[in-house]
């Protein structure tokens, strides 16, 4: 169902993108970006060692990146569209050098003003963190794409009925003990009320069906019953409050079926025309794989703090601090693994005129383990640039 629905939906947006050069409210905009990065533990090691003959995995990283970004509207809807292509240069370890090639759609489709949704394709590639890649002599490039198909259908006065069909896969070009290759397609159904202020309340059941692509146990559904609350607050502020049921199971191993409640809030408090103040916390369970161990799900609670000021016309700087904690878990001898991440950043962007943006950006992140070899203290650098014409 999903698949004909995405081929359907390619071929509207062939036959739509043609129709754009009678558009008039059409925008093209090209962009440049680079950046320098130095990173003093890339390899996240628990202490400094010899890696491949250089010492303590020190690394400066240089990204070069274009984009060509389209938006348009036509009648009803309105199409938004980027794709980049960005060279990443390792000076040290240079077998970890590669070229990503990403993508992003967005149609904002409507049938009536009553029928509307959205199309929404995306594709992105990265290399993946020495955190959970324990390999220091190959690059590990991870791909991920999402494509959904969304569906709001506004009843009557408040209500809405809503709709989405997804599916999601992501491939690691070596296998990976966190967030392993996968790929699942769900449908979500639910129902939303809108109050006039714009806060709104969400219900939503979810089933996902999926597989893992590198396990004889591959095969697995998630079930999960989604209910979310947007308060709108005085002064343009916001709050979200998540409570979220969830059940992963497996059909040929009952042993590793899991189930939780995954809970988040979060505040967005706007405390004047130029400082701001984002608090969040989340609580979630997770499909986890080890080689050593019983364990095959993971709980992270984790919190975060942000803080951001407009110090200038042209100026923001940002804080933001987060912790994590994370319990491995499994039946019927989970190895009792916890880890601890701490990660502390401070950015400042400076935008001279509306093309051009500088940034930079300092940052710190541990883990601290109950299982040895796992710690790790990393400090980061960064400078960018970037023009849009």
């Amino acid at each position: 169902m999903l698949s004909f629905a995405r081929k359907f939906l390619v071929q509207v947006g062939v036959l739509f993108c043609c129709a754009v050069v009678h558009a008039e409210n059409s925008h093209l905009t090209l962009t440049a970006a680079t950046s320098l990065a130095f990173d003093n533990n890339l390899f996240r090691l628990s202490a400094p060692q010899q890696v491949t003959m250089k010492s303590y995995g020190a690394e400066q990283i240089s990204t070069t990146n274009l984009g060509l970004n389209f938006s348009t509207t036509i009648s009803l809807q309105k199409l938004d569209a980027s794709i980049s292509i960005a060279d990443h240069r390792y000076q040290n370890f240079d077998y970890l050098s590669y070229t990503s090639y990403d993508y992003a759609v967005n149609l904002q489709w409507s049938m009536t003003p009553s029928l509307h949704g959205s199309l929404v394709l995306n594709r992105k590639e990265t290399l993946n963190s020495f955190a959970d890649f324990a390999g220091t002599n190959q690059r590990n490039q991870r791909t991920d794409s999402s494509n959904s198909l969304n569906a709001i259908y506004e009843v009557d006065g408040p209500w809405r009925i809503l709709a989405d069909l997804v599916q999601t896969t992501q491939a690691n070009q070596l296998a990976l003990q966190v967030d392993g290759d996968y790929s699942t397609h769900a449908l979500d159904t639910g129902f939303a009320y809108v109050f006039p202020s714009g806060s709104s309340i969400t219900f939503i059941q979810k089933t996902a069906l999926g597989q893992y692509k590198k396990q004889l146990t591959s095969d697995f559904e998630q079930h999960s019953t989604d209910l979310r609350l947007h308060w709108i607050l005085p002064d343009t502020s916001t709050a979200d409050l998540v409570l979220t049921p969830f059940n992963q199971k497996h059909p040929n191993n009952a042993q590793r079926d899991f189930s939780g409640l995954n809970t988040g809030a979060n505040l967005n408090w706007q405390i004047s025309g130029k400082s701001s103040l984002t608090l969040g916390y989340a609580s979630n369970v997770s499909s986890y794989t080890s080689a050593t161990t019983n364990d095959y799900y993971s709980n992270t609670k984790r919190f975060y703090i942000s803080p951001s000021w407009q110090t200038s016309a042209k100026t923001v700087l940002r804080l933001r601090h987060e912790w994590a904690d994370i319990q491995y878990l499994g039946a019927p001898f989970p190895s009792q693994n916890q880890d601890s991440t701490r990660d502390t950043s401070v950015s400042l962007l400076w935008k001279p005129d509306q093309r051009l943006t500088f940034s930079t950006a300092l940052q710190n992140a541990t883990r601290s383990s109950n299982k040895t070899g796992l710690d790790y203290d990393s400090s980061q650098v960064s400078v960018s640039a970037q023009y849009s014409y």
